[in-house]
């Protein structure tokens, strides 16, 4: 059991260290196109290409925005040339993407299949961890093998899981802010009692915190199926495929 739980927290870790990595990088990339940078005494910044230069007397720059400004040298605190600022829309759009959610699940409905006959018996919460690597495709569309921990708050007899997903996320919009669509279904694994199929589709949305890192809540159906022994009228268990079917709940981050 020891193991398992390092095995988690490693799991989890892993986002983490991949963004402390990304965040230790060097500031200047010398693959960017460079401009100069005009930082005047008042506060304002004008980033753009110098035209000309009269020492000690004036500054012509051309700004991004096609503007044209003329400083006098007492009016500038300093002079710089600068990697190209990032275009605002420039979110991240492929490579490497890590996906760390926490998802909640309100019980609304147990399914008991045994020998064609259905029974509805009682529901419960769940509350899950999940983290997700795999790749941005483009804009629109990522793809991810994930790894959680659920836990199944019924107290006594239902346990917890180990799912192993296949994760597949469509945004409708480019830009920082979409609407997304999120198709993620595979098998959990049993720790104290039997393995299914698990299944949580789900709609929610995706915001740009900063250029690389976005907030993602989502709200959807999900499924977990098991086979377990539930003692019938006469207190006799039986084997019986059941359906645990939750509303739920989900946010993260990202990256």
């Amino acid at each position: 059991m020891k193991n398992l739980i390092l095995s988690i927290i490693l799991v989890f870790s892993v986002p983490y260290i991949l963004l402390s990595q990304n965040n230790n990088e060097k500031k200047v990339d010398t693959n960017k196109k460079m401009e100069d940078v005009v930082y005047l005494k008042n506060g304002a910044i004008v980033r753009g290409i110098i035209i000309e230069q009269v020492p000690d007397k004036t500054l012509e720059i051309k700004s991004n925005d096609n503007n044209y400004f003329i400083f006098k040298y007492d009016e500038i605190q300093k002079i710089t040339k600068e990697n190209q600022l990032t275009d605002a829309t420039d979110y991240k759009k492929k490579g490497f993407l890590s996906i760390a959610e926490l998802n909640y699940g309100f019980g609304i409905n147990t399914i008991n299949i045994y020998h064609g006959a259905v029974a509805i018996d009682g529901t419960f919460p769940t509350i899950a961890l999940r983290s997700i690597n795999g790749y941005q495709i483009n804009e629109m569309f990522s793809v991810g093998l994930g790894i959680g921990f659920e836990a199944f708050l019924d107290g006594d007899k239902k346990g917890a899981m180990i799912p192993f997903t296949l994760d597949a996320r469509m945004n409708f919009k480019k830009g920082k802010f979409s609407p997304v669509l999120n198709l993620n279904g595979g098998y959990s694994v049993g720790i104290e009692n039997s393995s299914g199929l698990a299944a949580n589709p789900a709609v929610g949305i995706k915001y740009f915190l900063t250029k690389k890192v976005a907030f993602l809540a989502s709200i959807g159906y999900k499924v977990q199926q098991q086979r377990v022994l539930i003692a019938d009228q006469y207190g006799v268990p039986l084997p019986r495929l059941v359906n645990y079917q939750f509303l739920s709940i989900s946010g993260g981050l990202s990256f």
